[in-house]
């Protein structure tokens, strides 16, 4: 059996890339055993020991001026415990992990590999960290295609998130049966969403810029945002509400701020709107498919890949001059022709159950665990490549 650390950046940060690892290494075979490395105590910590996961939390820092010794002394200490408990390979979960664990694995002579979920700049910096990986794991084939433009492609391998659909549609379909209603909208006209961190790249303010749009055409819809900002953004937040007010729509939008049982809300809405500049892989958009809503999408980033326009959802361009109409035309089609919705929500569904939701990400990373362990596989990678 293999040890496999998987590392984290923040403590706090239970979000899509911590959900969608835990999911997969539940499913992997007996060849591995995996534990997780979280920054210190936290809300990611308890979480995974909530889910019986072993847990090793403990605050390593990333390189700084202020006290440049002081990564390099945590990882020499470090790199000697990790190698007096067995470890025979490390997956980051995020590139912010790799800046924390990735000199201590050189130091222990432990390969490590980075799963790359966000689209991080060519810099000096952020190549000297894919260059001193092992193996780069992209969650998305739009991921890759990015990262080939400065990495070696030789290490590279696209990814897949896997989803555990069976527990999140048990939860929907208690959540019908129990008859509650989690929307705070009246039952009788339809509700369009947004669900995520609100964050400028996620571009929240064109879901907002969105609404008149389709109130003109729909007057009986209601919109709802569900999620909230970091709280050392709270601005950004607040500038969201003041659009509304400017928009003449806060009586039809409801912020409903971060909620544990999104993917309940989420069955109940008659359109999910994602609406990012490139989001890499959204875990998001495969909760509603699994949930039975209708997705409107980004045409960027790693959307196409889980929506095809037309058969499983609708696309729209989320970054030129008309991002708001061309999103409000696409939720405006959805909300006159309920027989699309059905079927693009229908067709939805049955490709994720045969495909992020099947075992197939588990078993590719499986493969990529062996790859990177197994001695002598990465033999044709040396000095500089590696």
């Amino acid at each position: 059996m293999k040890t496999i650390l998987i590392a984290h950046s923040l403590p706090y940060a239970v979000s899509g890339a911590e959900l969608a690892i835990a999911d997969m290494i539940d499913k992997t075979g007996k060849d591995f055993r995996c534990i997780m490395l979280t920054p210190g105590e936290g809300d990611l910590s308890a979480y995974y020991r909530r889910r019986g996961f072993e847990v090793i939390a403990k605050m390593i820092q990333t390189r700084r001026r202020r006290y440049p010794g002081l990564h390099l002394a945590q990882s020499a200490y470090y790199a000697r415990y990790f190698r007096k408990r067995g470890i025979d390979g490390v997956v980051c979960n995020t590139f912010a992990a790799a800046a924390r664990v990735g000199t201590l694995c050189r130091m222990a002579g432990i390969p490590h590999a980075v799963y790359v979920r966000e689209y991080i700049r060519n810099i000096p910096l952020h190549r000297a960290i894919l260059r001193n990986a092992d193996l780069v794991f992209a969650v998305s084939a739009d991921m890759a295609a990015y990262l080939r433009e400065f990495m070696d492609q030789r290490k590279l391998s696209v990814a897949h998130d896997y989803i555990n659909a069976e527990p999140l549609m048990r939860r929907v379909e208690e959540h019908r049966r129990a008859g509650t209603r989690l929307l705070p909208c009246d039952p009788g006209g339809p509700v369009v969403g947004f669900v995520g961190r609100l964050t400028p790249y996620k571009q929240p303010e064109v879901f907002i810029a969105m609404i008149p749009h389709v109130v003109r055409a729909v007057p009986g819809a209601r919109f709802v945002v569900v999620g909230a900002a970091h709280p050392s953004s709270g601005d950004y937040e607040e500038s969201l509400k003041k659009l509304a007010v400017t928009l003449g729509v806060d009586r039809v939008v409801h912020f409903m701020g971060q909620r544990s049982d999104a993917v309940e809300i989420i069955s109940e809405l008659s359109v999910l709107c994602l609406t990012s500049d490139r989001e890499p892989f959204p875990r998001t958009v495969l909760e509603a498919q699994l949930a039975g809503c209708p997705v409107v999408a980004a045409n960027s980033g790693g959307c196409p890949e889980l929506v095809e326009e037309g058969s499983t959802g609708l696309l729209f361009d989320s970054t030129g001059p008309d991002a708001a109409a061309g999103l409000g035309e696409q939720v405006i089609r959805l909300l006159r022709d309920s027989g699309l919705a059905a079927t693009l929500s229908g067709k939805a569904k049955q490709k994720v159950l045969g495909a992020e939701g099947s075992l197939e990400p588990v078993k590719n990373l499986e493969r990529l665990l062996d790859r990177l362990t197994v001695p002598g596989t990465m033999d044709h990678l040396t000095g500089e490549d590696r």
